[in-house]
């Protein structure tokens, strides 16, 4: 209603100032209105012209919004996470320090485990796993920065070696070793400050020229055929949010960076890797990284030097605020056109629709309980309809309801083929939704006593906790154009990566900064140049490898913009989508330039969309 009131006083003050015109013309129709001037002495002429500005206001607000209907059905077809909220998101910790002697086996906490909060405001708030968590008896037991790389004697190091990283994995039960539980990967959490992680993990995967193993700490390094660490977060099943398959999972990545960076301060040891240069029998298992260019009076060794066990976490996961719920059941009264779409009359203000997954029409007769399917009107699912005058439907999100009556805001309609509204019997719809706690994770306290979040049924894990404060729920921005915007740089061409194409290449990342902190306003502005040149490279194959033609992106930064955010994950996330400029048979590949020094940071790999050419 805010945003309409301005609109509101300028069609009043346009309809009095043509009524003073129209009184000073017409006199005699004017006196008996008793209008003169921009005074009306009739309340009930006062009101009428109230009410027309009223609806004129809402008119001009809706041209002034390029007509959101149309865009917002464009998007829910092609886009849907455009129109969609984006939930709030943690980092969870899962304590199974208590039973780790006791286990013999790894298990594993699969992706989509829910977890409940304490009640805030009455309500408990669901989070649900993001990656899965491994719980296996092992600890970590050393983690540490050496400014000076010291390798045994019968090794010579690394040519541009500096410094090494050491990382000790221990068994803490007698049953087996690291390398016997049949693992392949162990995923770990960076954990620190803002800072420090971004040192560590730009110094973890842009300064490790080589890698080690050594089997318990007898002086031994057994030189690996490349470095075993994996950043993590970057593929389709370790998503935040649930994304259309038809849009681009670079979207995606690109608003979850933003929206929470977090999430890729995980990186996976390839265990697998480790096994095959030491003994299967080991008690514990170190990873030694050789890095190059640190300085051992530079800013990032002084950060780096405070690397302990305390920075390095086994069992953590990213979490968030998404859940599937059944909602209120509506019964169709054909006295409204909309009802609106309830996850829980009882306590509407705690939840927010983020999307309806399914709509049934149940319906009671003789034979028993009918259910029929309705099918969302902007789809692609009309031909999956049996009857050809099909009902569908439609739901919008009401602005105005969302501000005075939280809970309220989402609405569907039953309509035809036509768009028209639909005769339907008067039954029962059942909905299935997918739901948030709106801001409520926000207010929740956490790093209390016996944990944050509980997992129903039993588990080895004897506490969960947050490691970060749960943000708050984000959301695209609406009106004045912004929808034509985002549909602007869903059209790719190569015009987008020229210098003449960096205005518009910031004004994307643009869009997708959510949050809009100061921290992600100077990585855009961080961007000083964007140019590409052809480029070759071979690609595998059977039987023999292919020369393909592709495309170098040269991406130009000041690393300064970067300090506590990092370029790892930017450069990785801008990388996937570059993937979306390949054509087929053909490839991109991001270079990362220094704008003071004029230094390669880091090469990627050639990526032919989705898939790395190694």
């Amino acid at each position: 209603m805010e945003q309409l009131l301005p609109y509101y006083e300028r069609e009043l003050g346009f309809l009095r100032r043509y009524s003073r015109e129209f009184a000073e013309r017409y006199p005699k129709i004017a006196g008996r209105l008793l209008v003169g001037g921009e005074v009306c002495e009739d309340p009930h002429i006062e009101r009428m012209i109230e009410s027309f500005a009223l609806l004129n206001s809402r008119i001009a607000k809706r041209l002034d919004d390029d007509y959101p209907e149309f865009t917002e059905a464009m998007f829910e077809v092609m886009y849907p996470h455009y129109l969609r909220p984006f939930p709030s998101c943690s980092i969870a910790r899962m304590d199974y320090s208590g039973a780790a002697s006791q286990l013999t086996t790894a298990s594993e906490i699969p992706r989509g485990t829910q977890l409940g909060t304490r009640p805030v405001r009455g309500a408990a708030c669901t989070f649900r796993t993001a990656y899965p968590v491994t719980v296996a008896p092992l600890a970590l037991t050393q983690a540490a920065f050496s400014a000076i790389i010291a390798v045994p004697e019968a090794l010579r190091a690394p040519a541009g070696a500096t410094s090494s990283i050491s990382i000790t994995l221990a068994a803490t039960s007698e049953q087996a070793g690291p390398l016997q539980l049949g693992l392949g990967k162990l995923r770990f959490f960076i954990d620190g400050e803002p800072s420090f992680c971004a040192a560590l993990r730009d110094a973890l995967f842009m300064r490790t020229v080589a890698a080690y193993a050594e089997a318990d700490g007898n002086g031994r390094w057994r030189p690996l055929q490349a470095s075993p660490l994996t950043p993590a977060g970057f593929e389709e099943d370790e998503s935040l949010i649930d994304f259309s398959a038809r849009s681009h999972a670079a979207y995606r990545l690109l608003t979850e960076y933003f929206c929470f960076p977090e999430k890729f301060n995980f990186f996976d040891i390839d265990l697998a890797a480790l096994g095959a240069a030491l003994p299967s029998g080991a008690r514990s298992v170190t990873l030694h990284l050789a890095l190059s260019g640190l300085r051992t009076d530079s800013n990032t060794a002084r950060i780096l030097g405070t690397l302990s066990t305390n920075n390095v976490l086994l069992g953590c996961t990213p979490v968030v605020n998404l859940f599937r719920q059944r909602g209120e059941p509506i019964r169709l009264t054909h006295t409204t056109a909309s009802y609106p779409v309830l996850a829980d009359a009882r306590r509407a203000f705690a939840y927010e629709v983020q999307a309806i997954e399914s709509v049934r029409l149940v319906r009671q007769t003789p034979q028993g309980e009918s259910i029929t399917t309705f099918r969302p009107f902007y789809s692609l699912k009309h031909g999956q309809t049996p009857d050809k005058n099909g009902h569908y439907w439609v739901a919008r999100r009401n602005e105005t309801t969302a501000e005075k009556s939280p809970g309220y805001e989402t609405e569907i309609s039953i309509v035809d083929i036509d768009f028209d509204p639909a005769e339907v019997e008067t039954d029962t719809l059942s909905l299935e939704l997918s739901c948030t706690n709106r801001d409520l994770p926000s207010m929740l306290s956490y790093g209390m006593r016996g944990g944050d979040l509980f997992m129903e049924g039993g588990s080895s894990v004897r506490s969960i906790s947050m490691l970060r404060k749960p943000t708050a729920s984000q959301r695209f921005e609406r009106g004045r154009g912004a929808h034509w915007r985002l549909i602007s740089h869903l059209s790719l061409n190569h015009l987008s990566l020229d210098e003449d194409g960096l205005d518009a290449f910031r004004e994307m990342l643009a869009l997708y900064d959510l949050p809009r902190s100061p921290a992600t306003q100077r990585q855009i502005g961080g961007v000083l140049g964007i140019a590409h040149k052809a480029a070759n490279t071979w690609l595998p194959g059977n039987p023999f490898a292919c020369l393909v033609r592709g495309v170098e992106v040269r991406l130009t930064i000041d690393e300064e913009a970067f300090v506590g955010s990092g370029i790892h994950a930017f450069a990785h996330v801008i990388e996937r989508f570059l993937g979306l400029y390949v054509h087929a048979n053909s490839f991109t590949r991001l270079v990362v330039v220094s704008h003071k020094t004029g230094e390669e940071l880091l090469r990627c790999q050639p990526r032919s969309g989705d898939l790395s050419l190694l």
